[in-house]
């Protein structure tokens, strides 16, 4: 084996390395977010999405965060008992049901958007801005990739 095929097997083995530490900081965060906002992951992308786009029917949020109608049901049923959503009736079809963001529920995302600047200026600092740029850069393109199907 070459050197060249070396260093690519060596920085293949870092990368599949950083991806499983990757995952075990992706969890760490949902259950900080979990802990200090009293919301799972899924839920701040529904709450973002409304704040982003604006009353949603259900199979449009659904089909947004991939999540099935049965799940999202109880989803929607604990955002709003928790009062950062809620349904209203459509005044054109009766049939139809939008969620809407409420005030609570902007609250929470600021609050949230304020904890991720935190964490990342605390990730900025921690790096080089050179090494910071690059892995801005990094993380836009790996989330470009496509993966295979299950």
């Amino acid at each position: 084996m070459s050197d060249h095929q070396g260093s690519n097997t060596d920085q293949l083995a870092r990368l599949e390395k950083s991806l499983f530490q990757l995952s075990d900081v992706i969890q760490k965060h949902q259950e900080i977010v979990q802990k200090r906002f009293n919301v799972s992951a899924v839920e701040v992308d529904i709450l973002r999405l409304l704040d982003a786009e604006g009353d949603k029917k259900m199979k449009e949020i659904g089909d947004e965060v991939s999540v099935k109608l049965s799940n999202l049901t109880n989803i929607i049923d604990r955002l709003e008992s928790q009062k950062h959503v809620k349904r209203i009736n459509s005044k054109t079809d009766r049939r139809s049901i939008y969620v809407h963001l409420t005030a609570k529920g902007k609250q929470l995302l600021g609050n949230y958007a304020l904890f991720l600047r935190e964490l990342s200026t605390r990730m900025m600092e921690a790096m080089k801005n050179d090494q910071f740029g690059l892995l801005v850069e990094g993380l836009e393109k790996i989330s470009q990739v496509n993966f295979p199907e299950s």
